[in-house]
This record gives structure tokens, C-alpha cells and sequence, in this order.
């Protein structure tokens, strides 16, 4: 017998991945869709933040140092929005810090990075 509810039971988890950098973008993005992830993009944080209001995602991935709106001021409008403040964030930067206004973020990783430290991450994060 198949369970037509299978995705009901264990639904897709949906990632966005927020970085100006377009191969970083396309590296984060195949290795998570390659572990079963549904992955979104956005190249700056306003595109993120308008994605994240129209679907909320199970995870933001977010680079900190970005024209326009940076990572900072994109985590600082997700937490302070009531609707999205519980939403998981993992920053991924060059930044050697993170700051510690945002302590409330899932995780940090330095760039550069290996994908199984990513995936690990991400993974744990989504348990």
C-alpha cells in the first residue's frame, strides 16, 4: 500500500540562501538540494526580506557583508518582525566575528568552509 501522505509527515525542508556572491550562491544551493533541501536564493537582503514575507522559509543562510541591505540589518529586520522573529539563521561570512547582538542566530560559519561542515550544520539546525 503507498501513503499518499508521505510529505505530510515528513515535508521538504525549504532553505534561503542570501549572498552577492554568485558562486556561492550556486555551491550552498546544489550541495543542500543534493541532501533533499528545497533551496530559494536572494542576492542582497532586500530580495530576501521580501521572500521571506511572501514564504517563510525553515532556515535563512545569510552572508553578513552584502551591498545594499547587509547581513546585519537583514537578521535585525527578521528579528524584530513578530511574524518571523523564531526563524532559524545561519550566517555564513568572511567576517571573523560574529557580533554579539546576535547571539539568537542557529550558527556560524567562517568562510571559506567545507560542505560536510555545511551540511552538518544545516542539518542539526533542521532536526
Amino acid at each position: 500500500m503507498v501513503n499518499l501522505h508521505t510529505e505530510e509527515i515528513n515535508p521538504i525542508k525549504s532553505i534561503l540562501v542570501c549572498d552577492d556572491i554568485e558562486d556561492m550562491v550556486f555551491l550552498i544551493k546544489t550541495a543542500l538540494e543534493s541532501e533533499g533541501y528545497a533551496v530559494e536564493t536572494a542576492n542582497c537582503g532586500n530580495l530576501a526580506l521580501a521572500k521571506i514575507q511572501t514564504k517563510q522559509p525553515d532556515l535563512l543562510i545569510t552572508n553578513l557583508m552584502m551591498p545594499d541591505m547587509n547581513g546585519y540589518e537583514l537578521i535585525s529586520h527578521v528579528r524584530e518582525d513578530l511574524k518571523l522573529n523564531h526563524l532559524p539563521i545561519l550566517v555564513v561570512s568572511a567576517a571573523k566575528e560574529q557580533s554579539p547582538n546576535y547571539q539568537d542566530i542557529a550558527g556560524f560559519i567562517g568562510k571559506p568552509f567545507q560542505i560536510d561542515e555545511l551540511i552538518e550544520k544545516v542539518n542539526s539546525i533542521l532536526e
